[in-house]
Formats: C-alpha cells, sequence, structure tokens
C-alpha cells in the first residue's frame, strides 16, 4: 500500500473507547439482496476485521440499489455519517458510531465492484476515526485495489474461509 494512508495510519492510533461500544461491524441487508451476495459481503466483512482494527462500531445497511442520493440530488456509490467526537480522542457515545449505506444491486455491479465500494467507505471511517478531513478521494486506487486482491487472494486459495 501506499505508505502513509488512511488504512494504515487508522491502525496505530490511540483513541480511548467507551466499554459500551464494541469494535467491528453491525450490519443489515435488504431482503431483496441474493444470498450469495450476502454470504461474499459477511465474509468480507469478518476478513476484515482478522487483517484490520476497527476500534469503534461501524454500521454497515447494505441496500438493494444501483445508486444512493444526496441532500444535494447527486448520486454517489456510498454515504458515510458520523458524529463529530465531544473531544477528540475520546469516543464514549454508542449512539454516535459512524454509519455507511451501501447500493448493492447485482443485476448491475460486480461482486467486485460492490466490495470496491465498500472499501472506499471504509476509507472514510478511517479518516473520521484518525480526526482527518473526508475529502475524495481518501484511498488511493491502487491501495483500494491491493485489499481487494488481498481479500480474493486469501478467499481463492483457500486460506480464508468463512462458514455462516
Amino acid at each position: 500500500m501506499t505508505k502513509g494512508n488512511v488504512w494504515d495510519r487508522a491502525q496505530s492510533v490511540s483513541i480511548e473507547v467507551s466499554d459500551a461500544i464494541e469494535p467491528g461491524f453491525n450490519y443489515c441487508f435488504d431482503s431483496k439482496i441474493p444470498k450469495e451476495t450476502k454470504h461474499e459481503l459477511h465474509s468480507f466483512l469478518r476478513w476484515l476485521e482478522t487483517e484490520y482494527r476497527f476500534p469503534i462500531t461501524l454500521w454497515i445497511d447494505f441496500e438493494y440499489k444501483h445508486y444512493l442520493v444526496t441532500r444535494k440530488g447527486k448520486r454517489v456509490g456510498y454515504l458515510f455519517y458520523w458524529a463529530d467526537f465531544d473531544s477528540y480522542p475520546v469516543f464514549d457515545n454508542p449512539d454516535d458510531v459512524p454509519m455507511i449505506r451501501l447500493p448493492v444491486c447485482t443485476a448491475r455491479w460486480t461482486i467486485e465492484e460492490i466490495l470496491s465500494s465498500l472499501i472506499e467507505a471504509v476509507a472514510d471511517y478511517y479518516a473520521w476515526l484518525c480526526n482527518e478531513p473526508i475529502q475524495e478521494p481518501v484511498l488511493d486506487e491502487n491501495d483500494e485495489e491491493e485489499i481487494l486482491q488481498k481479500y480474493l487472494s486469501a478467499r481463492d486459495s483457500g486460506e480464508w474461509r468463512f462458514i455462516g
């Protein structure tokens, strides 16, 4: 990965987190998302949790849509919502955990494209965690591809198997 990318910086950020806040992901799937796609997304999230640090719960809402629309009417591949810290580096309000809304429409997008969008969205989470401005793009395209290929390689080689 590019030296100093936000995914790397976030792995060592020092932040105080309340015991009421679980690390890792919480997520839900729209009922229209195919079972195989849900399984792949679930597997990818579990793999991310084994490879990277997620000290503050990240809520992900997978929606069966082609895209999402911002309040300004712009079509986007994901939305990231967050609350500002009252005092950095202390995060102690479970009601303020960040959230990603991610469109998942397999009729239009490949699973690799959906995973790439998720990687971009997680980069926003990491920028937020590092208390950095969230600007587009947060993650270099090559770094995004490297994370995706690392997962696909582990999955395809049998190094990573999610059973669930």
